[in-house]
């Protein structure tokens, strides 16, 4: 695995409490539950949780700890075989010279000239690369509408805070 980040060290970590129903539920391959606990983490990462709307601000994302952020990918991408995570978004977006409606088509959140829905999220081994963790930006229950609409200023404020946090080698 091309990962810089291994269980042994996963295990010695101090934040193995935080994340261990992450890293079960990936280890698991239960992406669906692992896709939303990892908006869970991200929300109570930064307070929003402790909001009634439940939402990542710009400030949220822009400020978001770089530790938590490379962590919550390595555990992604080293239970994925590296197919899911922060980073292959990001390395897809860079490849579409940040184009979101291209990394969105190249990863499967947008088919021809309609945004999926929820429930066509890919939740297996066969889903394209990039396609998880797609959930930390919205809830489950809000209209494809709103997430096309908005779904690319978030993104693009994290893979800059990815870009700062973890740039491309």
């Amino acid at each position: 695995m091309s990962t810089d980040f291994s269980i042994p060290d996963f295990r010695r970590s101090a934040q193995v409490s935080t994340y261990a129903n992450l890293y079960d539920l990936l280890r698991s391959k239960r992406w669906k539950e692992a896709d939303i606990e990892t908006r869970r983490l991200m929300l109570t990462i930064v307070g929003a949780n402790q909001k009634p709307d439940c939402l990542l601000t710009q400030d949220n994302i822009q400020q978001f700890p770089c530790q938590d952020l490379v962590y919550i990918d390595q555990l992604w991408r080293y239970f994925s075989d590296e197919r899911f995570g922060f980073h292959p978004i990001y390395q897809i977006y860079v490849e579409v010279n940040k184009d979101y409606t291209a990394l969105s088509e190249r990863v499967g959140w947008r088919r021809g000239s309609k945004w999926i829905g929820y429930n066509d999220v890919i939740f297996t081994d066969d889903a394209p690369i990039g396609h998880l963790p797609i959930t930390w930006l919205v809830p489950t229950t809000f209209w494809m509408y709103w997430l096309a609409r908005f779904a690319s200023v978030g993104w693009r404020l994290l893979l800059e805070r990815w870009e700062v946090c973890h740039p491309l080698k």
